[in-house]
């Protein structure tokens, strides 16, 4: 790139170095031939080692999530003994602190500031608290009366997924954004940490249950997987602390972020439009997730063996864990957008065939098979979109607020997956579900057969109209060039 005579040298420092969030590696050469070295390392390339460390977090993210999603539910009426619509509203009423949570803790992390960056001191702190009430969540006392057995189980939800979840999972993904501000690498780590989750989520679904049959399928053998689950999950938590760093600095000098009053930080976050759009797009996408503990019931009563939820699963799952590894370049071709509203197209299309006839496994598991393939795009996009959000909020306002803006995804994760859990408990009780009874009422049918096929077809429909509007896409390239000269700019600012 050769000198334009007509411009000054700082025009064509911000010029060269605005390039760093499209291509690491163009834009260093063009710093160079401006007699500039890179001064913002945001935009590097990671190295394997660091990206392997970030997507490890989801192994033991998942460890936790997905147990909890998929059989607390199942543990609470058939193990425990507490009734379905009593415990699917305790999960929500767990949730919904959650969620309230979720804003705090963001606001928390965005005044956080120490020699390990703000997000990964979070990580490490809520570890220990996420995995030790992850245990004793499996693990009701039988001696209790049915109010202990309740209350039991409603503090350690809220300690398990509103403490320690909320705390380690918002830095998680509020790392994301901090970690790098090249775009395209973002888009990586988020296919990396989503194969990560999916494996982990497709081994949690598919061994569990036979885990717990050949350990005799008591509270013993409940103990003893919550223990393991939680024990390799602390491990990925250590890892994922160690092995990241955090480059990506606000504009804005961190003690002047700090002394904003939380009111103006609201109106802030506010003001991004993109903001909403994306707790709604997580909010649908984990009531979806939170549903899926009917899986367990749909396979006993409506198929007649319990053994098939993990195929089920499998087939679900093992054409997104395949074909995500496809989903970074076809997202730096077409977008995120475009490529999302595909997706659902794919698995409206799926929905409906799994509808023809409920019981026909080989028709199910076709219909389920596509449905995998149409949550391909969703799944490598959907974190790396709110790390946008980050970005357009700060180019409209020149105040970063990664942890009150990935409070968002937070908030819709956990009321979403709070209100799916819950809605199983509910629509189960509705339609008389018996957890005791050998043989389940036809009302009791039909309400698995909502929950476990109508009800995504509707969500998805609702995911594809959310995502039509959420059309960041559009000015992401300015967004990222601009953000580029400012923190140059701020650079150059501090060592005057």
């Amino acid at each position: 790139m050769a000198k334009n005579p007509t411009r000054t040298t700082g025009a064509q420092q911000r010029a060269a170095v605005a390039l760093a969030t499209e291509d690491s590696t163009t834009a260093t050469l063009a710093a160079i031939r401006v007699g500039e070295t890179p001064f913002d390392e945001s935009g590097q390339r990671l190295k394997i080692r660091e990206r392997l460390a970030y997507g490890v977090g989801d192994i033991g993210g998942n460890l936790i999530f997905a147990p909890v999603s998929a059989f607390l539910l199942f543990y609470l009426t058939d193990i425990a003994g507490i009734g379905a619509a009593i415990a699917g509203t305790l999960l929500l009423l767990g949730r919904v602190l959650d969620g309230t949570l979720d804003l705090i803790v963001g606001t928390l992390i965005d005044r956080t500031s120490t020699r390990w960056g703000k997000a990964r001191p979070w990580i490490l702190f809520s570890a220990p608290v996420l995995v030790v009430s992850f245990v004793l969540l499996f693990n009701v006392p039988a001696n209790l009366d049915q109010t202990g057995k309740e209350i039991y189980a409603f503090v350690f939800y809220f300690l398990c997924l509103g403490i320690g979840f909320v705390g380690s999972n918002l830095a998680y993904h509020t790392l994301l954004s901090v970690i790098t501000s090249n775009s395209k690498m973002r888009v990586s780590l988020t296919v990396l940490r989503t194969f990560f989750a999916i494996f982990t989520t497709l081994v949690v679904s598919v061994i569990t249950i036979p885990i717990i049959t050949s350990l005799g399928g008591g509270q013993d053998a409940w103990t003893t997987v919550a223990l393991t689950y939680g024990a390799i999950a602390f491990i990925t938590f250590i890892v994922l602390f160690l092995g990241t760093k955090e480059r990506v600095k606000s504009t804005l000098p961190p003690e002047e972020g700090a002394k904003l009053p939380l009111g103006r930080k609201i109106g802030l976050l506010v003001r991004n439009r993109y903001f909403f759009l994306a707790f709604a797009f997580f909010l649908f996408t984990y009531l979806l997730t939170g549903s899926q503990s009917v899986g367990i019931y749909f396979a006993s009563d409506v198929l007649g063996d319990p053994n098939l939820y993990s195929f089920l699963g499998l087939v679900g799952i093992l054409p997104l864990l395949i074909g995500i590894w496809f989903m970074a370049p076809i997202i730096g071709r077409v977008g995120k957008r475009k490529a999302m509203l595909v997706g659902i197209t794919i698995s409206i299309v799926g929905a409906v065939v799994t509808l023809i006839d409920p019981t026909n496994v080989p028709l199910l598991l076709t219909g389920l098979v596509i449905k995998g393939l149409g949550t391909i795009p969703s799944s490598a996009a959907m974190f790396a979109l709110v790390a946008d959000v980050v970005d357009y909020g700060e180019w409209k306002t020149g105040v970063r607020l990664d942890g009150m803006t990935y409070a968002a995804a937070t908030a819709g994760q956990n009321f979403g997956a709070g209100l799916g859990a819950a809605l199983v408990g509910w629509v189960l009780a509705a339609g008389a579900y018996d957890g005791a009874a050998t043989v389940q009422v036809e009302s009791a049918l039909a309400a698995e057969v909502f929950l476990m096929l109508w009800l995504p077809l509707l969500i998805s429909v609702a995911l594809g109209v959310i995502v039509f509007f959420l059309n960041i896409d559009k000015d992401l390239s300015q967004i990222q060039r601009d953000l580029a000269a400012r923190r140059h700019e701020a650079a150059q600012a501090s060592k005057a």
